[in-house]
């Protein structure tokens, strides 16, 4: 894998860090996209595919130790991507404890060329011999990799109600879209109030909702904010609610259309 196929997400809170370490990346012929916390390392994860993540173990809203844990346990085995922590911390100690935590390599900072480009060209490999061959037999489970909106369970659903399928499917559909907006607007209440269990009642709801009509990204994102939820709790969840917003606009104008066609 030549060095500008590895796709590379750099976390990092540090502008001047960030600055240092994507100029560092560019010189040796690396791209990498930027996330600044590790709520924003999931959330891109859950957008594309990575092969390896410098991880910086002290960001706000979400450490880089947690965000590890997260990624580890909520991502199938082909989105899994290497891990390298990024830290100040240089103790056997400290190695350890993010080795344990589910990282496969730590660079100390301020991080030194040679040490960068050493550890980048193993990985390389590694990716090569171990995930290429699987990465092709097994689809990515990004979000982008579910439609919108799976227009298969509209159309059996207009097959199955004959003659007044036209008519019922728009009923559906406008049930969905004015019922979401409510159910949107419990989500962020409970995740402004830190209730959990409101919380998760409201993406549950939502979820099935929104498979009814073949939401399926939705459905999917949803399914995923279930599982960060359960595991991290509702600190971390406020910055999903936009993007929960933006699948419901792209999932309202993907049924508009589908309707329209019919």
């Amino acid at each position: 894998m030549a060095s500008s196929d590895l796709r590379i997400l750099l976390a990092e809170d540090n502008e001047v860090n960030q600055h240092l370490m994507l100029r560092i990346l560019a010189r040796i012929g690396y791209d990498a996209v930027l996330a600044k916390t590790g709520i924003q390392v999931l959330n891109k994860m859950d957008r594309e595919d990575f092969d390896i993540i410098l991880m910086d173990i002290q960001m706000p809203e979400m450490d880089g130790l947690t965000a590890t844990k997260l990624i580890r346990a909520h991502y199938a085995p082909e989105k899994q991507p290497r891990i390298i922590a990024l830290t100040a911390e240089s103790s056997a100690e400290g190695r350890e404890r993010y080795l344990s935590a589910g990282m496969d390599d730590v660079l100390t900072k301020p991080v030194q060329i040679d040490a960068l480009v050493n550890i980048l060209a193993n990985l390389s490999v590694q990716t090569d011999d171990a995930d290429g061959a699987r990465r092709d037999q097994n689809k990515s489970t990004s979000l982008n990799d579910y439609p919108i909106l799976d227009e298969s369970v509209m159309n059996d659903f207009l097959t199955l109600m004959g003659d007044e399928g036209k008519e019922s499917a728009k009923h559906l559909v406008e049930l969905f879209k004015s019922g979401t907006p409510g159910l949107i607007e419990q989500i962020e209440s409970a995740s402004d109030k830190k209730n959990k269990d409101d919380l998760l009642r409201a993406l549950h709801t939502l979820k099935g909702s929104s498979s009814q009509v073949g939401g399926r990204r939705m459905e999917q994102f949803c399914a995923r904010l279930e599982v960060l939820v359960k595991q991290s709790g509702v600190e971390p969840f406020a910055t999903f609610v936009s993007g929960i917003k933006q699948e419901f606009f792209e999932l309202r104008l993907a049924l508009d259309d589908f309707l329209e066609k019919e």
